[in-house]
């Protein structure tokens, strides 16, 4: 996985059109998150590190975004996908060492990397910066 895609916090499933999306990324402030505990998926083998949204920054720049923010969406940064492990015992000993991690680390999203799936691959389609009003 981490061969296709950099670590990440998945901002957005669904964007609005690349000029539109620039346009709100180029006006808004970096997004100050916070990193907090390690977690895992209970439906698949995953872990994953909660992020936190204290200020409502994420909240708002998806509301701008898509007009609505998901309720079910839970912002994370993957640390083992499905596709990293070939067997359930990987996932499991990777759980047994970082159950007990918690970052809690503030960071600042200062640049948004849209991805687009071509032909069963990734590739970027575009790197805007955040502007607004400078961390």
């Amino acid at each position: 996985m981490a061969a296709r895609i950099e670590s990440h916090v998945t901002v957005l499933h669904e964007t609005p059109p690349p000029v539109d999306l620039e346009r709100l990324v180029r006006a808004t402030a970096p997004l100050r998150l916070r990193a907090g505990a390690v977690e895992r998926w209970a439906a698949e083998p995953g872990i994953f590190v909660a992020v936190l949204d204290p200020d409502d920054d994420l909240r708002r720049f998806r509301i701008a975004a898509v007009g609505t923010d998901d309720p079910g969406y839970q912002p994370h940064i993957t640390l083992l996908h499905r596709e990293s492990v070939s067997n359930a015992q990987q996932a499991e000993d990777a759980w047994a060492a970082l159950r007990d991690v918690r970052l809690d680390s503030d960071f600042h999203v200062t640049e948004l990397v849209v991805y687009e799936e071509l032909s069963g691959g990734w590739r970027e389609a575009a790197r805007p910066r955040f502007g607004g009003d400078a961390v």
